[in-house]
């Protein structure tokens, strides 16, 4: 693997620098790129403590934003106008709108972060919310768990949340990513979407990404997030081996992670329930 200057890293040049200005992640989180190896490549993302509510709270945007459809987002603005606060509040709570299963909750939380974190490193825009399609809230979707594309470039991510890391979750990871270039699964889904929503230049531009893939001309980048306190640092400096060039973990190291994805959560309902501005 080459090096890195201080200017541009090997994470730098993978993903994109690390946001430092208009954004959450630039004022919330401190990041080190560790140095490389030919096996390893590693972002690590720690929390500033005194940023938590702010941190919690553009996440849980993001939760709404991902999980809630616009036909639905309309169904609950109407009913709001119509209802008073309590009605209203189970009229929310009858949609079903968040998991509650633990563990669709753990991934999910970690799919929309990385989502944005990515478009915000690397300047893709994300195509489409994918968990707005999910036909069945409290079971995991197939297929990528973030897929960024633009012309020449696609991000295949997939995301671990754990209340404390450990080997076997950079294994899990590197498991899928760590062997060889893995390609996307999911261009069809998003080109479909696109053209359901009538958005035919941008489906027809994904359909060309899909077609080129084949023919190596697409710069491909696989990247997991492991989501946890500050052992998960720690697990990928000391287990993670890979034999893809193009592979690599960033960690987001959260003190009580699981305090935090319930916060997140928690806030998000509340958004949905009418007890926050943001929302309609």
């Amino acid at each position: 693997m080459e090096g890195y200057s201080d200017t541009f890293t090997v994470q730098d040049k993978m993903i994109g620098k690390h946001p430092t200005e208009d954004s959450v992640f630039a004022t919330c989180l401190v990041c080190r790129d560790m140095p490389c190896s030919n096996g390893k490549v590693h972002r690590s993302l720690m929390e500033i403590d005194c940023k938590r509510d702010d941190y919690v709270k553009e996440i849980a945007k993001w939760l709404i934003k991902y999980h809630l459809s616009e036909r639905k987002k309309y169904q609950l603005k109407k009913k709001k106008e119509m209802l008073e606060k309590y009605e209203f509040k189970k009229y929310a709570d009858s949609l079903n709108i968040f998991p509650t299963s633990d563990k669709t909750r753990k991934g999910n939380l970690g799919e929309v972060v990385l989502s944005e974190y990515l478009s915000a490193t690397s300047n893709i825009d994300i195509l489409i919310y994918r968990l707005r399609y999910n036909p069945n809230v409290d079971q995991s979707m197939k297929g990528d768990d973030v897929l960024l594309v633009d012309n020449n470039r696609v991000l295949v991510g997939e995301s671990k949340f754990r209340s404390k890391a450990d080997k076997k979750v950079v294994d899990d990871i590197s498991n899928k990513f760590g062997v060889e270039i893995m390609l996307p699964t999911s261009l069809s889904f998003i080109a479909d979407r696109l053209y359901d929503e009538h958005n035919y230049e941008l489906a027809e531009k994904v359909s060309e990404v899909e077609a080129c893939i084949p023919y190596g001309s697409i710069d491909i980048k696989n990247i997991g997030l492991i989501v946890s306190d500050s052992s998960a640092h720690r697990a990928v400096e000391r287990h993670m081996s890979s034999k893809n060039k193009n592979f690599l973990i960033i960690t987001m190291n959260v003190d009580d992670p699981i305090g935090f994805l319930n916060s997140t959560f928690n806030l998000a309902k509340k958004g949905l329930e009418g007890e926050l501005s943001y929302v309609y």
